[in-house]
């Protein structure tokens, strides 16, 4: 009996109609969204993959590996048509993840991102390019979650994932895309999916623009979000490109930033100073220089402080009218910058302006004037390290001017300079004016902060003058622990080794000091002053024959002060 049951309720399964599976509604709408992408490299070869569109400006996902390398990448949607892609967004090497924009037109499809991550279980759709009209969609369920950067998810789902399927679509029942599918780096056979909201996350800063993430793509990058950050970019550009590339790019920098005078001034100098990079001919430099001045005034029509913008263009000019005597323009001139300065000052009288003044004054070789000028940046809280620097050296050009003064100006300098090789720059010259003074204790101060700046890394010469003014303040320990440091570095200086038994003899101690002195005559046996201090050694030994020798030699050599130890010692 219970076999009939059976064998009726199996016949009438088979008689009833079967249903078909069906795709959700969203389906041929979302499947628009979606498109293959073919990568150039430099060389012209073509790899291609997926990605999707997930904003109707044309900002759009895929992988980043499909780019790495690409001088270019074309987009190809479900109607067929070819789209460039114009820019990358971010990119993440770690996730293997890229958002880029497409220059697409009005009306396109995308995906709206899920706001909200899906639990284990949730059911997940697969969404791949190019769909047959009556092909079902893959269908599953998240079989795992875990945390990227702490809020967003990355998910493991149960359904297989072919190679041609990486960075499809991955969508939620109600047709929004929760994640871009990836395949399983460990090489099993599984299927995860980082979170779409994450990759919208990633967003390109300054200093990100040169590492090797962003680098190994030679597709233009996105300028960060504030202007002061894509203006720390700007610059990192300029020592970066080529001047028809680094013109495309201030071209960009200013459609993205209309209003940064920033630039204007920078496009402005570009023209200036590379137009012979980027025009042939004559007149087409001088076009270029139009479109200089052009650019000047949109840098003071944009900036709300118009005296700091008559400031900036008065930098510029100045610094172009010194450096390139080429150009014959009433507008690149001294006079020309001055005039400009003149209206900065006029609208607002700021102490940093007059470091303009003092520079345009002192190119003049009128130094009395520079010299104010700098004075007025320096009584102020604007004095920079420069300001101090170059009234010193327009002091210095004064008749009559004060020592004292150049060397307390050059040690303000070094203490406001910003980093240890423009504190030593300005050091050497205060050691060379302290020299002439005879400030062996303050030149032994510097000679140590020099050292410090340097960390050490000095050469024999530098022991040696430090040993001189140690010498000269009696520190005869110092002198003598600076000398021997001289001689490591370069054993062979006969100089060294008679400076050495120099010190021996003022701390009285004879057998070493006659010991160098040897020295020093061995390596040069010319050396006048070698043989005088021998005789010198000699005599403090009560070996006056032998020494009354060393001075006959230090005479025959011609040195001119043993005269006096001759005539009081061996006559």
């Amino acid at each position: 009996m219970m076999k009939k049951i059976l064998l009726f309720a199996l016949i009438c399964a088979y008689s009833l109609p079967t249903v078909a599976q069906k795709n959700p509604k969203w389906v041929e709408k979302a499947a628009k969204a979606v498109f293959t992408i073919e990568v150039y490299d430099k060389a012209g070869n073509v790899r291609s993959g997926n990605g999707f569109f997930i904003e109707p400006t044309g900002e759009a996902v895929s992988d980043y590996t499909l780019f790495v390398g690409a001088a270019k990448a074309v987009v190809t949607d479900a109607e067929g048509r070819k789209m460039a892609v114009t820019k990358i967004l971010g990119a993440d090497e770690l996730y293997d993840v890229i958002r880029f924009l497409v220059d697409v037109p009005k009306g396109i499809s995308y995906l709206s991102p899920a706001k909200t991550s899906l639990p284990v279980g949730g059911e997940v759709y697969l969404l791949p390019p190019g769909i047959a009209k009556n092909s079902v969609i893959s269908k599953g369920s998240i079989a795992e979650v875990t945390k990227v950067k702490e809020q967003y998810g990355y998910y493991q789902i149960d359904i297989p994932l072919a190679s041609s399927q990486i960075s499809i679509p991955l969508l939620t029942s109600e047709g929004e895309v929760l994640a871009l599918a990836q395949a399983d780096v460990s090489g099993k056979d599984k299927t995860y999916g980082i979170s779409v909201p994450y990759v919208q996350s990633i967003r390109v800063s300054a200093m990100d623009l040169f590492n090797k993430t962003y680098s190994s793509i030679d597709i233009q990058k996105a300028w960060p979000a504030s202007v002061e950050d894509a203006q720390v970019a700007l610059l990192l550009y300029a020592s970066n490109q080529d001047a028809a590339t680094y013109l495309a790019t201030l071209n960009d920098f200013i459609k993205t930033f209309p209003s940064s005078p920033e630039g204007y001034l920078s496009r402005a100098s570009h023209y200036v100073y590379r137009r012979k990079d980027l025009a042939h001919s004559e007149a087409e430099q001088m076009e270029l220089l139009s479109l200089a001045q052009a650019d000047l005034e949109a840098s003071v029509k944009y900036n709300p402080n118009v005296a700091d913008a008559y400031y900036n263009q008065a930098k510029l000019i100045y610094s172009v009218a010194v450096s390139d005597s080429t150009i014959q323009s009433k507008d690149w001139t001294i006079e020309a910058a001055e005039s400009k300065l003149q209206q900065a000052i006029a609208k607002d009288d700021q102490p940093v302006y007059h470091q303009l003044e003092g520079d345009i004054a002192f190119f003049r070789g009128e130094f009395e004037k520079a010299y104010n000028s700098y004075m007025l940046v320096n009584e102020s809280q604007m004095g920079t390290s420069e300001s101090y620097y170059f009234a010193a050296k327009a002091k210095e050009q004064i008749p009559g001017g004060n020592l004292l003064e150049i060397i307390t100006l050059l040690d303000s300098a070094v203490q406001r300079s910003t980093s240890p090789s423009e504190a030593v720059m300005y050091l050497q010259e205060s050691i060379d004016f302290k020299t002439q003074f005879g400030q062996y204790e303050a030149l032994v101060k510097d000679y140590n902060l020099y050292y410090y700046l340097l960390r050490g890394n000095v050469t024999d010469a530098f022991f040696y003058y430090r040993e001189q003014a140690k010498f000269r303040t009696g520190d005869f320990e110092g002198a003598l622990e600076d000398i021997t440091s001289a001689i490591a570095l370069v054993p062979d200086n006969a100089i060294y080794q008679a400076e050495e038994g120099s010190i021996y003899l003022r701390l009285q101690e004879l057998q070493k000091a006659q010991q160098s002195i040897e020295k020093a005559i061995a390596l040069d046996p010319d050396f006048a002053s070698s043989h005088r201090l021998l005789g010198v050694c000699l005599l403090r030994q009560e070996k006056k024959g032998e020494a009354c020798k060393a001075f006959a030699k230090a005479k025959e050599l011609g040195d001119p002060v043993v005269d006096k130890l001759i005539k009081d010692n061996c006559q």
